[in-house]
């Protein structure tokens, strides 16, 4: 069985390393200065110190406590993009792991209070009240909190346990709380257990219960950090001897670096208006579009209950849907309370981060509406908590006061409202437009009407409707269909997040009983939704390939074909070795060409058909994705993002094409998936490329994604390397890469240098290498024999390792990978093309369809397709890898 990870502090500072060669603003516990007076008025207050608590006989309130009522409405959730973020919570949920995570990623210092206070006064806060009086603790707590959040009110991330949130610091806190994020961090009571090692587990329950209100009156927002299981094998080749420790919480930053950016993006005022999709996967094709203003999507369904069960595979659940919704129904909102409960409230916390971690598509938080009075302030106060939780979208029932509503949206944050109306009035009756209007005078971004549906005949009201809204001036996205049996039908073609379910759910013998207490529940699941659409000619199947020269041994067929089945979608990939580009002028004559990968040697030599590329191919010089293009606008300009998306996956004649590169996508992915924290990227972070091809290419423009400075090409051809730093010397020095590269590429360009040999020494002036990319082949390529390519000693100098990332697959146990293994004791991790070929394939299965892609399945498909260059296969690797692909991010 799996162990828990739950760590300690020391134990993750020897995960990270020397934490001391971090930069200054990666990390200060240097609190502001203060003396204490003993002539200041002392305050007594209801402390909330874990320790005191621990060794305290009294009893906190019952665990039945509810949970206090939401923040006023002048609680915003607006915040200056360099607002400082406040972290609290008892001890062991993991503040400080999380805040180390999110002042690497965001290049911010951090404050711990508690560590603060020990050095401003020489005492632990324990021992400082048992010494002094609890009186005079709590005056000095809170002349420590007031320095520190005065001080550091910006570019900071501020650790505070329970310590400092006696009455006057709880005070300060919800004050601060109006301009800036605080968070408040709860994990598991087992974890926790385990982490404090308390004998007794009551007077942790105890402690929870007394403490959490608290933390919920004092904060804004809410994070539920998942425990993460410590696997045989993440991210790394089976036969490599270990896997290091800070794998384990891999997932766990993505997911917490995915809610900060959601709530840091709060500064976007209008939601109809904006994009609030989070920046955690930029340049990912359809996160530049917003899922509400795309055609024929839809949101999967799944009630609470389902997803707090440890069994629930969530990432299956959301095969094929562009949205995952998180249903409070009514069952679970218990009448006789007219509270929300602390626990219920953090069993939809724990939902929702579960399902933030295990996919990447939306989260819509819905609240069954209320059926009667004395479930309406319950319904209310789950709405206001699923706000704390920062979903992409939640929605508000437009069947209440006005005022009620506007309350609700005056404190969404980043999240987009969806005014919600199920109710029994005829589509022809004008309630619904009024219903519509009303939604986008209160600030709705998006509004969703249902009803009750008995016959078939009533799906045909429906289009009358629809058609007036569109006939409006001044419109928001229309989620409109009919519910129950009898409305399938108009289901399948409202074209925006039609709700849909599971097919496993509809199979199961609890449904019934759902419709009954829900009549709301769709009956549609995603592969009919999808179906549909290609029986009705609304879609079309499509032809895709992979072009290149030798193209005979990729796995991209087998890897798109299976996500095309797992999706409902009847479309075919297709292999296409040649010697000349020539061969892709037959392709595009075929009106059902969907697009092409391309391998090599075409990257470059593509770009002379294409008639536009997106920002990153141009920046980059290279494609690998093409994808036709239908519909030009007026002056002959190829369509925006959003209208490329809406002709996919319909045939006809093709007038211009269209290239990308996903290619750098797939390695950013590995490259932060084998990163240590000792290792995070900083000014001085340094990376080596081996190669200077298109590959080599996406390669350099992956690292300047991610804020790497300092990159070493070497290549057994110097004119070619000469070459590649000439076109990235150009980029970082014109005004055209302003807002394509990282903020920290406009304050210092990054610089390059070559390596013409290998026995080079490594530049004095650099640091050892932390990132090496190889980009050349592994296998013979004509009359060339493989490179064999390993590194030289001296290039592999890092006290802290690195990753160390072969991009081909066609063979696996090469030298340089046997190399990196030898010396895996000294925390170098080694990842290959089959890590890399999925990450890529993701964006390209965007690009191909539209829709986001089922990422377990194109991994586990890649996988068992894999044969060597000799044709065998390896069945032990490939089965240890299947085995851990769950323990990856999504």
């Amino acid at each position: 069985m799996a162990s828990v990870a739950v760590g300690t502090k020391r134990s993750f500072s020897a995960m990270s390393g020397d934490m001391a060669s971090s930069e200054a603003w990666t990390r200060s516990r240097t609190p502001p200065s203060f003396q204490p007076s003993s002539g200041s008025r002392a305050r007594q207050g209801n402390g909330i110190d874990a320790n005191c608590s621990l060794n305290s006989s009294a009893r906190s309130t019952p665990r039945t406590t509810p949970a206090p009522a939401s923040a006023p409405s002048e609680y915003r959730r607006i915040f200056d993009p360099d607002a400082s973020v406040v972290l609290i919570g008892i001890r062991g949920t993991g503040k400080s792991t999380l805040a180390v995570m999110a002042s690497m990623a965001c290049r911010r210092r951090v404050v711990d209070v508690e560590s603060s206070f020990q050095e401003a006064t020489g005492f632990s806060t324990a021992k400082y009240r048992k010494q002094f009086g609890a009186s005079n603790h709590n005056l000095r707590q809170e002349e420590l909190l007031s320095n520190i959040l005065n001080t550091y009110n910006e570019g900071t991330i501020i650790v505070c346990n329970g310590s400092s949130l006696e009455r006057s610091g709880q005070l300060l806190l919800r004050d601060f709380s109006k301009t800036h994020p605080v968070i408040h961090i709860v994990r598991d009571l087992s974890s926790v257990h385990k982490y404090l090692e308390i004998p007794d587990l009551s007077k942790l329950q105890d402690i929870v219960a007394f403490t959490t209100p608290i933390f919920r009156q004092c904060s804004n927002y809410e994070f539920y950090n998942v425990s993460e299981t410590q696997a045989a094998h993440s991210v790394v080749p089976a036969n490599q001897p270990s896997v290091p420790a800070f794998l384990t919480l891999k997932r766990a930053e993505r997911t917490f670096l995915k809610f900060l950016s959601l709530i840091m993006s709060s500064g976007n005022s209008r939601g109809a208006a904006s994009n609030a999709t989070s920046t955690i996967e930029p340049g990912f094709p359809l996160s530049e579009v917003p899922v509400e203003l795309r055609k024929y999507t839809c949101a999967v369904q799944v009630p609470l209950e389902e997803l707090v069960s440890q069994e629930a595979d969530i990432e299956a659940l959301e095969f094929g849907a562009d949205a995952f919704e998180v249903v409070v129904e009514p069952v679970e909102i218990d009448p006789d309370l007219d509270r929300l409960t602390a626990e219920r409230a953090e069993r939809i916390s724990r939902a929702i981060s579960r399902v933030r971690q295990s996919t990447v598509v939306p989260i819509i938080y819905h609240v069954t509406p209320a059926s009667d009075q004395r479930a309406a302030t319950s319904y209310s106060e789950h709405v206001r908590h699923g706000l704390r939780l920062a979903p992409h979208f939640a929605t508000v029932d437009l069947s209440l006061d006005e005022e009620s509503i506007l309350d609700i949206i005056r404190s969404r944050g980043s999240t987009k409202i969806i005014g919600h109306l199920h109710a029994p009035v005829d589509w022809y009756d004008t309630f619904w437009l009024e219903k519509y209007d009303a939604a986008i005078r209160l600030g709705c971004s998006a509004v969703r009407f249902t009803r009750p549906a008995k016959f078939m005949d009533d799906n045909a009201a429906i289009q009358s409707f629809r058609n007036k809204v569109y006939e409006k001036n001044k419109t928001i996205p229309l989620i409109c269909f009919n519910t129950g049996r009898a409305g399938r039908r108009s289901a399948c073609f409202n074209q925006v997040l039609t709700s849909v379910i599971p097919e496993s759910q509809r199979d199961c013998s609890s449904f019934p009983t759902r419709v009954e207490q829900n009549p709301e529940t769709s009956w549609l699941t995603v592969q009919e939704a999808t179906h549909i659409l290609y029986a009705s000619f609304t879609y079309d199947p499509m032809k895709f390939y992979i072009i290149g020269a030798s193209a005979g041994y990729s796995l991209s067929p087998a890897m798109h074909n299976a996500a095309y089945k797992a999706c409902g979608m009847p479309h075919h990939f297709d292999r296409l070795q040649t010697s000349t580009i020539n061969t892709l002028q037959e392709l595009i004559q075929d009106p059902t060409f969907g697009g092409t990968a391309v391998s090599q040697p075409f990257k470059l030599e593509v770009i002379s058909l294409t008639h536009s590329l997106s920002k990153h191919a141009r920046a980059i010089g290279a494609v690998n994705t093409l994808i036709p293009v239908r519909h030009l606008n007026g002056d002959g300009s190829i369509p925006s993002d959003l209208e490329l998306f809406q002709e996919r996956n319909q045939s006809g004649p093709i007038k211009a094409l269209y290239g990308d590169n996903t290619d750098w996508i797939g390695i950013r992915s590995c490259i932060r998936r084998g990163l240590s924290p000792a290792n995070a990227v900083r000014p001085t972070t340094c990376g080596l490329v081996v190669g200077s091809g298109g590959m080599a290419r996406a390669a350099v423009y992956a690292m300047l994604q991610l804020g790497v400075r300092n990159i070493v090409i070497f290549n057994r051809t110097y004119a070619n390397a000469e070459k590649l730093v000439a076109h990235f010397d150009r980029l970082v020095s014109t005004s055209s890469s302003t807002g394509l590269l990282p903020p920290v590429h406009q304050v210092s360009h990054p610089t390059f240098r070559i390596l013409q040999s290998r026995d080079d020494p490594w530049p004095a002036e650099l640091r050892p290498p932390t990132i090496i990319l190889s980009c050349i082949p592994t296998h013979p390529v004509g009359d060339l024999p493989a490179p064999n390519f390993t590194l030289p000693t001296q290039w592999m100098q890092s006290p802290t390792g690195g990753v160390v990332i072969e991009l081909a697959y066609r063979t696996l146990n090469t030298p340089l990978m046997r190399q990196i293994r030898e010396g895996a004791s000294r925390a170098w991790v080694c990842l290959d093309g089959l890590d890399l070929l999925p990450e890529q394939g993701f964006a390209q299965f965007e690009l191909f369809t539209g829709k986001r892609a089922p990422r377990r399945v194109m991994r586990e498909e890649v996988l068992r397709a894999w044969r060597d260059e000799h044709g065998e296969g390896d069945p032990d690797m490939v089965q240890t890898r299947l085995e851990a692909i769950d323990e990856q991010e999504p």
